[in-house]
């Protein structure tokens, strides 16, 4: 069950197998504080957890590279998340950032992990309780089980590009994709034969939600997608590829990565080829 509502998750607001987690989270350039944010209002014993600080490696050259899956574990067991919970994320944006949270789960070896569809704002619009108190758990018992599958890196995508094997979906906006938008990377443009999926294509409506299984399926066919095909996900830092992959796994597709490095990386290599416009 990888999407979940307000009506199912609000009466499990207390029971002990569930755990929700706040992961909001913001670009520099979107103004906004997630942690304040939190503090003042967030669902009723949701716990945060920040996608740059508490799931990265600090050691890593770029920006969000997903740490170890024994530090994830760590990390999600210190706040009272374990191998029994039911674990489900939200954020502000519809699933911005929450993919992220749901797929670095999942590479520790945690399956049972929910998004809530239209996150808090379609939570506030429902009329459902919101709350500042910060819950305190005691730490949890998260047993890791790499998902290494789930994880690519820049030698990979460059050996599909040579051997095929896999299709390479692009969730950043479409202007980044062509090479028309702005970039903190020396290069612009898109990773040759990739396929352009910008992340808010898989959300409709105000607050702003998971489209029907036949919308998603629909995108994804538009843009040129084989879903009967690996995938490979990537954005500009891995963040949203992961709401990519999400979609994805609502369609049932199970074959499905995400490249960690993303533009951030790709963008500024000497030795990789790369594509502007839409082809």
């Amino acid at each position: 069950m990888w999407l979940v509502d307000g009506a199912w998750l609000e009466p499990r607001l207390r029971d002990p197998d569930v755990r929700v987690v706040d992961a909001s989270w913001y670009l520099p350039a979107q103004g906004r504080e997630a942690r304040a944010e939190y503090a003042a209002a967030h669902i009723p014993g949701a716990v945060f957890v920040d996608l740059s600080t508490d799931l990265a490696n600090p050691r890593a050259r770029l920006r969000n590279t997903i740490a170890k899956p024994l530090a994830l574990a760590r990390a999600f067991a210190s706040r009272g998340i374990g191998s029994r919970h039911h674990v489900v994320v939200y954020d502000r944006l519809g699933g911005y950032s929450a993919g992220r949270v749901w797929w670095s789960l999942r590479y520790a070896g945690h399956e049972r992990v929910s998004l809530l569809d239209g996150g808090l704002a379609r939570w506030v619009a429902e009329g459902r309780p919101v709350t500042g108190d910060v819950p305190r758990f005691p730490p949890a018992d998260f047993e890791a089980v790499p998902r290494p599958e789930l994880l690519r890196g820049k030698a990979d995508v460059l050996r599909v590009l040579r051997a095929g094997g896999a299709q390479i979906v692009d969730a950043r906006s479409t202007a980044r994709f062509r090479g028309e938008g702005e970039e903190h990377t020396r290069n612009k443009g898109h990773i040759p034969g990739s396929r352009s999926v910008p992340y808010d294509a898989n959300l409709g409506g105000d607050p702003p939600a998971f489209k029907t299984p036949a919308e998603l399926r629909a995108v994804y066919e538009r843009a040129g997608v084989r879903l009967d095909q690996p995938i490979i996900t990537t954005c500009g830092s891995g963040v949203t590829a992961a709401l990519d992959a999400f979609a994805l796994a609502l369609l049932g597709h199970t074959n499905v990565s995400v490249y960690d490095g993303s533009w951030a990386e790709w963008g500024d290599a000497d030795d990789v080829p790369i594509a502007t416009g839409d082809g």
